[in-house]
């Protein structure tokens, strides 16, 4: 009696195994949606949105579609930032090691929603000091079974984006800038790094770079109308 209820236990623990995986597996894309929603969120401290996610572990490709970041209360647009089309591509081996290695991450036609108000405060100020404030409050993010989430991106990068441009001040029209491509090596390193800090990487540097692009363009605008000190707002970042 003994030995058969210890074959009953080992069969519902292996059935326990197999019924967790098969969920995983069928269920991977809205848990991946879900994870960039939450540490998304987490790192901008605005509603981050995914449309769609589509992973296929047998080639080790990804996609994800329709990315939104809600812009910050106050301003114009419903989004800073939309990222449309976004293809990955994993490191099969590492799927079930840590960190889990993403060989590349490829953003193609990223566009930013740059807004400064007639005080001067600007929306892209504000998701950069919200990245910078997030990071000491994060806790570890842990797999379903306890372990300490961690991603090795060995490439990311962003092309083809635009910047759509709306200051108060130069009482133009909103006008749109190109975004130089942008390329980031191994982020997390060896040891890898949580969702919410590759998060915070990947906006902080778009924002960075977008700050950037505005101000070079600005210059010409900024002195026409006579805002020389909003020029040295620019310039300054």
């Amino acid at each position: 009696m003994k030995k058969k209820i210890t074959i009953f236990i080992v069969l519902a623990l292996i059935l326990a195994v197999a019924g967790t995986a098969v969920y995983v597996l069928t269920n991977l894309n809205s848990i991946v949606k879900a994870a960039i929603e939450k540490y998304g969120s987490q790192a901008t401290k605005t509603a981050v949105r995914v449309s769609s996610v589509q992973i296929k572990l047998g080639s080790g490709e990804g996609a994800v579609r329709g990315l939104r970041v809600a812009n910050p209360s106050g301003f114009f647009s419903p989004s800073i930032i939309t990222l449309d089309d976004i293809s990955v591509r994993i490191a099969k081996k590492s799927v079930t090691s840590t960190p889990m290695v993403i060989d590349n991450i490829l953003i193609s036609g990223p566009e930013v929603f740059y807004e400064m108000k007639e005080d001067g405060t600007a929306n892209l100020d504000i998701l950069k000091k919200n990245l910078a404030t997030s990071a000491p409050k994060e806790q570890p993010q842990k797999s379903s079974k306890g372990k300490e989430i961690k991603l090795r991106v060995r490439k990311l990068v962003f092309e083809k984006g635009k910047v759509h441009v709306r200051v108060a001040q130069l009482l133009d029209k909103p006008y749109i800038v190109e975004l130089p491509r942008l390329e980031l090596t191994d982020i997390g390193k060896h040891n890898g790094a949580t969702p919410a800090e590759i998060a915070r990487i990947m906006a902080t540097a778009l924002a960075e770079e977008t700050a950037k692009a505005v101000a070079k363009t600005q210059g010409k605008r900024l002195l026409r109308k006579g805002a020389e000190d909003l020029l040295k707002k620019y310039l300054n970042k």
